[in-house]
Order: C-alpha cells, then structure tokens, then sequence
C-alpha cells in the first residue's frame, strides 16, 4: 500500500509541472501580442470633441499589421461612461468593420444624446480588435485603441 501511495504522488507531482506548462504556453499563444503565433496588429483612433450633443456623431478607427491597412476586421467600439458608484464602465456601442484602407467608421445620426448615458460623463472611447477567425489565411492578434471623447 506504500508503494501505491509513492506512485500517485510521482504521479501528481510529474503531472503538476506539465499541466503548469500546459496554462502557460496557452496564456502566451493564440492571439495575444507577443505570442509569435499571430501577426501583429494596431488600431490607430484620434481624439473627438463634441459641441452639440445632436449632432452626428463619427468615430474612426484605423486597423494596421506591419504598417498596412487590414480589410474585413471586425472591431468593436466602446464608449467609456461614468463614474457610476466611482467607477467608470465600457458600454459597447457598435461593430464596424475595415474597409480595404484598413478604416472602420461608425456614424451616430442622433449623436451622443443618442447613447443614452443620462447626466454620466462620457470622456474616452475605445476600439478593440478581439478576432476569433482567421482573415484572407492570415491570424491577426488582438488590439486596443483609445481616444478622448470630450462633450463640451
């Protein structure tokens, strides 16, 4: 019965470094930045002021690997609201995707009254590049862009 114990412990105990391995070779593939798995990517998106708060309101977002534009990207646009109990949220607002200039627009007809955030503060947005599938063969990593919206 000894024995039998040693040999689940050896067991265990081999087992343990190689699950560990296992985690941390996956935290550092698939899409991440860094990982060598993926290309590199960048999402570049410029500062916003808005004067009337019902006046259409665009958002650009511009998708980059190696410095070339990125067609059929899916991003994410994010609009930063708050602070709600002292903190601030991201609220998703659309999905656009890159044109063949590597650019994503979404338009907003009713402005940023049309988001519906009430008297919270809306002071940044983001646009975030989270694929799941490969474009044209291609397994792109993800990326973030931020920017100041400012409502005056």
């Amino acid at each position: 019965m000894t024995q039998s114990k040693r040999d689940r412990r050896g067991f265990r105990v081999a087992g343990l470094p190689a699950v560990l391995l296992a985690v941390t070779g996956l935290a550092a593939c698939g899409t991440e930045p860094g990982s060598r798995s993926c290309t590199e990517t960048a999402i570049a998106v410029a500062d916003v002021t808005v004067t009337d708060r019902v006046a259409p309101l665009t958002l650009t977002a511009t998708m980059t690997a190696g410095g070339k534009p990125v067609q059929g990207a899916e991003l994410a646009f994010f609009i930063a609201v708050g602070p709600v109990d002292g903190k601030t949220t991201g609220r998703r607002v659309a999905e656009e995707t890159t044109d063949a200039d590597g650019v994503a627009t979404h338009e907003r007809p009713d402005g940023v009254d049309g988001l519906l955030v009430g008297d919270r503060k809306i002071d940044r947005y983001s646009v975030e590049f989270n694929p799941i599938n490969k474009i044209d063969g291609v397994q792109y990593c993800r990326a973030r862009g931020d920017a100041a919206l400012t409502v005056t």
